[in-house]
């Protein structure tokens, strides 16, 4: 069952992660779960809003863990960004996620994407997640977890 955005707890932030987005095949088939197309922060069918990114916050160190293998459809593809909402793949892009092992992570650090990106307008952004080439109805397992670190740059202290 998905888990929203939540903040982690000290053990779980000493990575350096400060929010998570846990979810699983099961989500994946619930009708709503993925967007049907443009609306909002969302641009695209297949997309969820991981979190809001307010003007001045910088987000950081996204990875990605499998924590049960996917089965039944493991040709899907995976993009999380902030930037183009048709397309946000400016912190994880292309990553097979359908692929992936069990407890096996991709992090942005080792992408060749971004390693964070920043909202530097005055509207807050969305932090969105993409699935492509996904038919969720042939999934019959695969469970995952989504972390990142959201900062705010320190000139809103000053």
């Amino acid at each position: 069952m998905a888990s929203g955005t939540t903040n982690l707890t000290v053990n779980e932030a000493a990575y350096g992660r400060t929010a998570y987005y846990k979810f699983d095949y099961l989500d994946l088939q619930t009708t709503g779960f993925l967007s049907s197309g443009a609306s909002g922060l969302i641009g695209a069918a297949n997309q969820i809003i991981l979190d809001i990114i307010k003007p001045g916050e910088i987000v950081s160190d996204v990875t990605v863990q499998a924590i049960t293998a996917a089965a039944g459809d493991t040709d899907f593809t995976f993009d999380v960004g902030t930037l183009a909402i048709d397309d946000p793949d400016n912190l994880l892009d292309n990553v097979a996620l359908g692929g992936r092992a069990a407890n096996e992570s991709f992090s942005s650090t080792s992408s060749g994407t971004s390693l964070h990106t920043g909202n530097t307008g005055a509207s807050s952004i969305g932090l969105l997640a993409e699935f492509t080439s996904l038919t969720p109805a042939n999934l019959t397992a695969g469970e995952w977890v989504i972390a990142w670190n959201v900062s705010t740059a320190p000139i809103d202290y000053v």
